[in-house]
């Protein structure tokens, strides 16, 4: 059986796997972000000879990735997590250079499509939306059942789009990383997103950024809902893991729906391989890419 090796490059750590063609993860793994561009390659390129030793039967790399990526080139272009940004103007395919087997690349919110098209929650869907949350707010749009990319490369990134009436962006409010260091800054202190929806009665500061999360959220769906007007929104990312976020996210937009007058309240559910979703996905588009 084929076996791929699979990378999710994030803000706060690279996520490693091996996947079976039958889309099985058999081996999982996290590796701290380097320090700078040599060493970030020669940490992929030294993963992938160190397990190749284990599974001999690799046969190809697929690496998704946070920031604007052009998955032709190699290059990335746009803004991405703060300790990555001497990735950008580098080409991830210096990798090629390194190791002996085809390597693809794509966005983290183009792979999380990919991977819930080929195992997860979107075979049945033809036009949908995926967005995922972690360090940043990345997102794919997906028309006819493929990923549409845009002029650009970009299309879906709503972390990139800019909100009133404050000077920050979507990515800033919702994505839970930035919402956690907007509690720590105004507390001292940590807690998580259902920490902060659960403790929000007796805290103002967990109240004011859980609000912002939720609501920022529901309006980023109902922008793209007017924009696509998607069968479904898939959501993606650690924070899905909580039992609580579709059904406080629907009750929110079905509010905003109705205290609007809108003609529709948007359809949401989980991806359903949550934090494998973009290690999938880069299998996927590299078994795509190369007919592996």
């Amino acid at each position: 059986m084929k076996q791929y090796l699979g990378f999710d490059v994030g803000g706060t750590s690279i996520k490693v796997g091996v996947v079976e063609e039958n889309a099985r993860v058999v081996y999982h793994e996290k590796l701290p972000i380097p320090p700078d561009y040599d060493a970030f390659m020669e940490q992929l390129s030294g993963c992938y000879h160190r397990l190749k030793k284990e599974y001999p039967t690799l046969c190809g790399i697929g690496i998704s990735s946070c920031g604007g990526i052009n998955p032709a080139t190699g290059v990335v272009f746009a803004k991405l997590a703060p300790s990555l940004t001497y990735l950008i103007g580098r080409e991830y395919y210096k990798l090629r250079e390194m190791v002996d087997v085809p390597v693809a690349l794509e966005k983290d919110g183009n792979c999380a499509a990919l991977g819930e098209i080929w195992c997860g929650s979107a075979p049945d869907l033809q036009n949908f939306i995926t967005l995922v949350l972690g360090s940043g707010f990345g997102g794919a749009v997906c028309v006819g059942g493929k990923v549409f990319t845009g002029a650009h490369f970009l299309a879906g990134d709503m972390g990139y789009a800019y909100p009133l009436p404050e000077d920050t962006s979507y990515g800033q409010y919702i994505a839970p990383v930035e919402v956690e260091k907007r509690y720590r800054e105004l507390t001292g202190g940590f807690k998580t997103i259902p920490e902060m929806k659960q403790t929000q009665d007796d805290d103002s500061a967990a109240r004011d950024c859980y609000l912002r999360f939720i609501d920022g959220l529901a309006n980023a769906l109902l922008t793209m809902q007017y924009v696509m007007d998607p069968e479904m929104f898939l959501l993606g990312g650690g924070i899905t893991s909580w039992p609580e976020l579709i059904p406080e996210l629907e009750a929110h937009i079905a509010a905003l729906v109705q205290r609007r007058d809108g003609p529709l309240v948007p359809h949401v559910r989980a991806c359903t391989h949550q934090n494998d979703a973009n290690l999938l996905g880069a299998v996927y588009n590299l078994k795509q890419t190369f007919g592996l």
